[in-house]
């Protein structure tokens, strides 16, 4: 009898981590591939295409370490828990680029967010900003913010350890006052920043439909023009909500009492998001999604022309110019 209960144990924890090592596993093969495709467009072909490009490629490249670097350990966190348990040096290296790309990836997102909104109600001063050199500028601020949450784990306060529910090496959930400040700061501030964004964006689209009186015309605008801004805005509100039910979960359990599988399924979904950004880009961005196409089909794309008028500066025209705001910018003729 006592053969029989340990043999199904066996099969029970068997078939758990086989559950859980495909999950994983399929999240780390989509991810690395989406984001690698991606990323490579963005850098050659898509490259200029709007000045959140920065920023999406600066998320595109977290994700990518999330995909390959993060998910690969968490598979093996999930089969051979001891060799973090051994190995205390791997399991806070890991931990550690988890929390700094967890952070520089919601930071990002409502980098993004801010700029989507700057382009098409604020052009004077998205201009003023979004440069070249204030790109860059930001880009390296997010990423030396999510590093400066690093510093506290390193020092004694905190810590990074393997979790056995979530079986993954991370920050201890058990530490309130760091918790509360990687949930609140961390998490819950991109998140306000992104549905502001977001909401003041399409309050103002909703003003300039309501300015166009003809249906055909109201109706080609919001389809042809809005593209890039709601490809955008789904793929930030998508990757905030992911990472906003893990901070719920955290939060609700502070005395680390709930279910394994409660944990373990929280930071899975969380984790999705750097597996999907690069699909949702691909698929919702029509600019995107036509140089897929041509990559599928190894056909060679013509180079962008200096001169030539980007996403940003043709869609942020036709809005402002039915507001009554502005004037063409740069070469734009209609």
């Amino acid at each position: 009898m006592d053969q029989l209960s340990n043999v199904t144990l066996q099969n029970d924890e068997f078939n758990e981590h086989a559950f859980q090592v495909s999950i994983v596993s399929v999240m780390a093969v989509v991810g690395t591939v989406g984001n690698s495709v991606v990323l490579g467009l963005l850098l050659t072909i898509c490259r200029g295409d709007t000045t959140a490009t920065p920023f999406v490629i600066s998320l595109t490249v977290a994700d990518l370490v999330v995909s390959l670097v993060i998910d690969s350990f968490h598979i093996k966190g999930i089969l051979d828990p001891e060799f973090f348990i051994e190995h205390t040096f791997v399991c806070r290296t890991v931990g550690s680029l988890c929390v700094a790309g967890c952070i520089a990836s919601l930071a990002t997102a409502a980098a993004i967010s801010i700029n989507r909104y700057m382009c098409v109600c604020r052009r004077a001063l998205h201009d003023a900003v979004f440069t070249d050199r204030g790109n860059a500028l930001i880009v390296s601020i997010v990423w030396v913010y999510g590093a400066l949450y690093v510093i506290p784990l390193w020092i004694g306060y905190g810590g990074v350890r393997y979790d056995l529910k979530t079986k993954n090496c991370m920050y201890d959930r058990t530490n309130i006052v760091f918790t509360l400040i990687f949930i609140i700061v961390g998490h819950l501030i991109p998140t306000v920043a992104v549905f502001a964004a977001n909401a003041k964006l399409f309050l103002y689209v909703r003003d300039v439909k309501e300015k166009v009186k003809s249906p055909v015309v109201r109706r080609k605008l919001l389809q042809e023009e809005l593209k890039v801004f709601k490809s955008l805005g789904i793929l930030c509100v998508y990757f905030v909500l992911s990472w906003l039910q893990y901070a719920v979960v955290v939060v609700s359990d502070p005395g680390d009492v709930w279910p394994a599988a409660a944990h373990f399924l929280s930071l899975v979904i969380a984790h999705t998001s750097s597996s999907l950004n690069a699909v949702l880009f691909a698929v919702t961005n029509s600019n995107m999604k036509k140089k897929v196409k041509k990559l599928c089909k190894f056909t060679k794309c013509t180079p962008k022309h200096r001169n030539k008028v980007t996403t940003d500066q043709m869609n942020t025209f036709h809005l402002r110019r039915i507001h009554g705001q502005g004037h063409r910018p740069y070469d734009v003729t209609v």
